[in-house]
């Protein structure tokens, strides 16, 4: 008889723990929703920033050259450069999924970026495709590689910055 009570508290247990760890991942995709809104629509380069990991861990494959960004270092240039060029920057999510095991997460989208030339004045917008790769740290989730793209036609070879389904 102890031994189906003890079965009967492990399983319980182990439905506990379960229904935990469902939870725990339930909340992490909220934060990591919450994060891609945020970072998005960052409205300083600081606050972008602080979005990634602040290593040479951190990765971003971006739209436009240089393809390749390693770390923060690399990373931050590229995007103070936009920062000065642009104002108004407003960007929409089309899509947006996430997948989180409460400790690494994935989350992939599309977004219509839209903004002002600070030089000429003429709006600009892009249609394009984000995968980021969320880890959970110490100080909250970071993201440790961005994979930023856009569908190319085939035949001209040509970027589609307005793509649609």
């Amino acid at each position: 008889m102890k031994s189906s009570f003890r079965t009967v508290g492990l399983a319980a247990a182990f439905v506990a723990l379960s229904f935990a760890g469902q939870a725990f991942a339930a909340d992490a995709k909220g934060q990591i929703t919450d994060l891609e809104h945020k970072c998005a629509n960052a409205p300083t380069i600081d606050e972008l920033m602080a979005c990634y990991d602040n290593s040479d861990d951190l990765v971003i494959y971006n739209v436009s050259p240089p393809r390749e960004l390693d770390g923060t270092k690399a990373i931050r240039p590229v995007f103070q450069t936009f920062f000065d060029t642009a104002k108004n920057i407003k960007v929409e999510f089309v899509t947006l999924h996430v997948v989180t095991d409460g400790k690494l997460g994935i989350a992939n989208s599309v977004q219509h970026a839209t903004w002002t030339d600070t030089k000429s004045g003429k709006p600009s917008e892009i249609t394009f495709r984000v995968t980021d790769v969320w880890r959970k740290e110490k100080d909250g989730w970071k993201m440790i590689e961005q994979h930023i793209s856009v569908p190319v036609d085939l035949a001209s070879g040509k970027a589609d910055l307005q793509s649609k389904p």
